[in-house]
């Protein structure tokens, strides 16, 4: 039986290509000093100072490697031709307006909010490419 490629496969594939950009422009712009301290025990012990603790938060505790990893399963996602389940669009989504709300559109969110959109889109044109399949069989 042949695979075909799903339809949205490209802005998915691009959704997930920029979340992994995002992700890695995170890690790059977060980038701290305080590891001597998180390895030296300043995290476990509470001895952290604020600053400290907000940047571990920003940094290896935040979702900058989640954000990455769900990129990369999207992009494979999208090479396999296999459709996301329309959740995962709309769950980036409503996350990132919550953000956004929260924080402010002067933030790294803003960015997060293309990814996104383009993982509804994708998901709204299969849809409707099915439909259309399904009136044509009829």
């Amino acid at each position: 039986m042949e695979q075909t490629k799903s339809t949205g496969a490209g802005l998915t594939r691009t959704a997930g290509i920029l979340m992994i950009v995002i992700a890695v422009l995170h890690a790059v712009v977060t980038t701290t000093s305080h590891w001597s301290g998180w390895l030296a025990g300043d995290l476990r012990d509470r001895t952290a100072s604020a600053e400290s603790v907000a940047a571990f938060w920003a940094q290896p505790g935040g979702f900058a490697v989640v954000v990455l990893v769900l990129g990369l399963l999207v992009v494979r996602t999208a090479n396999r031709g296999d459709r996301l389940p329309a959740y995962v669009g709309w769950s980036l989504l409503g996350w990132v307006v919550l953000c956004l709300v929260l924080i402010g559109p002067a933030s790294g969110f803003s960015l997060a909010l293309v990814p996104a959109a383009l993982l509804v889109a994708a998901d709204v044109r299969a849809r409707l490419a099915a439909r259309r399949c399904q009136v044509r069989i009829r």
